[in-house]
C-alpha cells in the first residue's frame, strides 16, 4: 500500500469536493453576468476612468490633456530652475575651494645636480677632500626654504620667512570640512534634479501626436528610451 501514496480519508474528500463546487459556483455566475449584459449600459462612474494603450483601466484627473501637460511644463520649469541654482552654486564653491588638499595621482619630482650633494669644502682642504652625500640625506625642506612640519602640504606651503610673523594650524579647520560636504551635498542633489528634469520631459514628449516604440526599459538612474516612427507630411 505503501507505493500508492497517501490514503485519503473521508474529511479530504469534503474539503476537495467544496473547494471543486465553489469553483463550479463562481464560473456559472461569471457566464450568466456576460450572457445577460447590456451592451448600451451607462453609468457616470464610468466618466471617471479611461484606458491607456496597455489595455489598463485608469482614473481620470480633474484637469484636461492641455491642463496637465501645462502643470508638468511649470513643474520641468521649476526643476530646470533649481537644477541651475545649483549648478551655479557648485560653480562658485568649485572656485573657493578647488580641492586642494584632495588627494591628487600627480608627484613632484625634484631634479638634483650632483654639485648640490657634495658637502661644501672645508677651508684649507684641498679640492678633492669634497665627499658626496647620499640622495636619502637631501634637505627638501632647506630646498623649499619651508619647516619640516609643512612638507607634507600641497598648498599653502608657507616660507621660513612668512612663518616668522604667522603661525601653523595645527588643527585643520572645520570650517572647509563643512564647506566640502555643503559642496558634495549639491553635487548630489543637482544628479536628482536632472533626473527629474529628464522624466518630466520625457512624459511632455509622450503626450505629444506620434507613435512611440520603446527601446529600452529604465534603470539605475536612467529614464526609459523612445523612438517616434516617421510620419509623412503632407
Amino acid at each position: 500500500r505503501k507505493k500508492l501514496g497517501y490514503l485519503e480519508k473521508h474529511k479530504d474528500y469534503v474539503k476537495r469536493a467544496k473547494d471543486f463546487h465553489k469553483k463550479e459556483a463562481t464560473i456559472k455566475k461569471l457566464h450568466r453576468k456576460a450572457y445577460f449584459k447590456n451592451e448600451d449600459e451607462f453609468s457616470m462612474t464610468m466618466t471617471q476612468y479611461s484606458t491607456n494603450k496597455e489595455g489598463k483601466t485608469m482614473k481620470k484627473t480633474h484637469l484636461t490633456q492641455e491642463e496637465q501637460q501645462l502643470s508638468e511644463s511649470q513643474d520641468a520649469l521649476y526643476v530646470n530652475m533649481r537644477e541651475q541654482i545649483d549648478k551655479k552654486a557648485i560653480q562658485k564653491r568649485s572656485e573657493q575651494l578647488h580641492f586642494l588638499e584632495a588627494e591628487k595621482p600627480n608627484r613632484h619630482t625634484i631634479f638634483v645636480d650632483e654639485d648640490d650633494l657634495e658637502e661644501p669644502q672645508k677651508p684649507g682642504g684641498s679640492s678633492s677632500s669634497s665627499t658626496p652625500k647620499k640622495l636619502k640625506d637631501f634637505d627638501v625642506a632647506g630646498y623649499f626654504e619651508t619647516h619640516p612640519a609643512l612638507l607634507k602640504r600641497k598648498a599653502n606651503r608657507l616660507r621660513l620667512k612668512q612663518l616668522q610673523t604667522k603661525e601653523i594650524k595645527a588643527v585643520e579647520d572645520a570650517g572647509t570640512k563643512a564647506a566640502y560636504h555643503e559642496l558634495l551635498q549639491l553635487q548630489e542633489r543637482s544628479k536628482k534634479l536632472t533626473r527629474v528634469r529628464e522624466e518630466l520631459e520625457q512624459r511632455g514628449h509622450l503626450r505629444q501626436k506620434g507613435v512611440a516604440i520603446q527601446v529600452s526599459e529604465g534603470g539605475k538612474g536612467k529614464p526609459a528610451q523612445y523612438r517616434w516612427l516617421a510620419e509623412r507630411k503632407r
